[in-house]
């Protein structure tokens, strides 16, 4: 009975059904750059990951990535790499507004992004610095690259909402099936 079990464990996700699925983000034609898209399942809950730790950087008053995409209970490392002093706080909206205070070159803060919704993080000492995080209850979610793609890995068949965020906002929300073996996706936005 181990060995069966054993051997079950070991298949690759495609055997149990799940696929990786290439994703291309389109707005109005043309590869969408900075977007953010979720595949949420229409049915029962997402099934939850790991919380898992994202670095982002402070250098050349830019936070780098300055979008991304993460599944709940995702902590985010804002590390300072300028020669400078920096700040990070994202104000309320509902109740999850944080500040991480003022801190110096090489130091890095931390904040658990819990609540799904759209985050706007600033810095109070250079306003010209923003980035956007959108908190997803779904494990599958994800920016576009420069090429307008991303990639969810172990999908699983079924029916599921793709929402589209844009410029810090829901441009896209629609209902698709995904089949078994299903390896690409394309999210037409603006049409």
């Amino acid at each position: 009975m181990l060995a069966g079990f054993l051997l079950v464990a070991l298949q690759p996700a495609a055997l149990l059904g799940q696929t990786d699925i290439e994703v291309q983000v389109l707005w109005r034609g043309r590869p969408a750059t900075e977007a953010v898209v979720e595949l949420i399942p229409v049915e029962g809950e997402a099934r939850a990951l790991k919380p898992d730790t994202v670095l982002i950087d402070q250098l050349h008053l830019r936070f780098t990535p300055n979008i991304l995409g993460v599944p709940a209970g995702t902590v985010a490392e804002f590390l300072n790499s300028d020669q400078i002093m920096h700040n990070v706080f994202s104000p309320e909206r509902r109740g999850d507004a944080f500040d991480l205070g003022t801190y110096p070159t090489g130091e890095s803060r931390f904040h658990t992004f819990g609540q799904p919704g759209s985050y706007v993080v600033l810095c109070h000492v250079h306003p010209e610095m923003a980035a956007w995080v959108v908190v997803s209850e779904s494990r599958h979610v994800g920016a576009t690259d420069e090429q307008g793609r991303l990639r969810w890995e172990g999908v699983e068949p079924g029916e599921y909402r793709v929402v589209g965020w844009l410029r810090r906002r829901v441009v896209h929300d629609v209902q698709v099936r995904i089949e078994p073996g299903q390896t690409a996706l394309t999210v037409e936005m603006g049409r």
